[in-house]
């Protein structure tokens, strides 16, 4: 009679884990394909993005300030001129309605070169000295947007005066020194939105003299620009740099390949 022969357990064991490095290798070719496949995505619609910027400079004369203006169907500041917008259609998935994310579900990167806005000067004062007679406060009312500026102090030989922007001193006494000649004197200070106050006094040599001016320095800012583009995407790690799956995807406009 003949007895039917089951597994020993060596051999179930071993069956076990060839299924499991089956399951193992699946899993990498799987995710190994989702991952390049995220990559394709990532690329194509970067390139999309390009196009959609190509145009829009091509009617307007400039790039975008936000990769988000390409879904906007009104013109951003400054570029209204042949503006033909919307130049792209909205994504499966956006940030605030104007920002797209990439397969990883991170926000698209967006860089544009930044523009050096020059100096603007609010209040220039005529030559502040003091006569003969006893010490003076000289009053300068100036209008000015709220926000950061800088006070500069052009000081010829005063040894002792002050000054206060809008009630608080800004430039005490015993800042003001006879040598160098001029002594420079640069102070930070925050602007009121409207109507300003400088006050100066000094008590110094009859003939001596500053000069004071408040403005806003020169800074750099984004605007709407004609030179170029980056556009990228962090990868898998959602982080800048990497490798493999984690390698940023980088579109730049001014260099070939465009993909870096």
């Amino acid at each position: 009679m003949n007895q039917k022969k089951g597994f020993t357990l060596p051999e179930v064991v071993a069956f076990i884990f060839i299924l499991m490095v089956v399951a193992g290798i699946s899993f990498r070719l799987v995710y190994s394909v989702n991952q390049k496949a995220k990559i394709v995505v990532a690329k194509t619609e970067i390139s999309q993005f390009a196009v959609a910027l190509e145009d829009m400079k091509d009617d307007t004369g400039y790039y975008p300030v936000h990769l988000g203006a390409i879904f906007a169907e009104s013109a951003p500041a400054g570029m209204e001129r042949n503006w033909h917008g919307p130049y792209a259609t909205k994504m499966r998935d956006m940030i605030n309605a104007d920002t797209p994310v990439d397969p990883w579900g991170n926000p698209y990167f967006y860089e544009i070169p930044l523009t050096d806005v020059p100096p603007e000067t609010y209040l220039q004062t005529p030559e502040i000295g003091r006569s003969a007679g006893p010490p003076t406060t000289y009053n300068h009312t100036f209008t000015a947007p709220a926000g950061p500026g800088v006070i500069i102090v052009t000081n010829y030989g005063i040894t002792s005066g002050e000054i206060r922007l809008n009630g608080t001193v800004v430039v005490s006494s015993s800042e003001f020194k006879n040598h160098p000649r001029p002594q420079i004197i640069t102070k930070n200070v925050t602007l009121i939105g409207g109507i300003n106050t400088l006050s100066a006094w000094l008590a110094s040599t009859p003939n001596d003299y500053y000069i004071v001016s408040v403005g806003k320095s020169a800074t750099k800012t984004a605007l709407p620009t004609s030179d170029y583009f980056i556009i990228k995407s962090y990868g898998r790690d959602k982080k800048s740099g990497g490798t493999g799956f984690n390698r940023d995807i980088i579109f730049n406009s001014k260099m070939y390949p465009n993909f870096q």
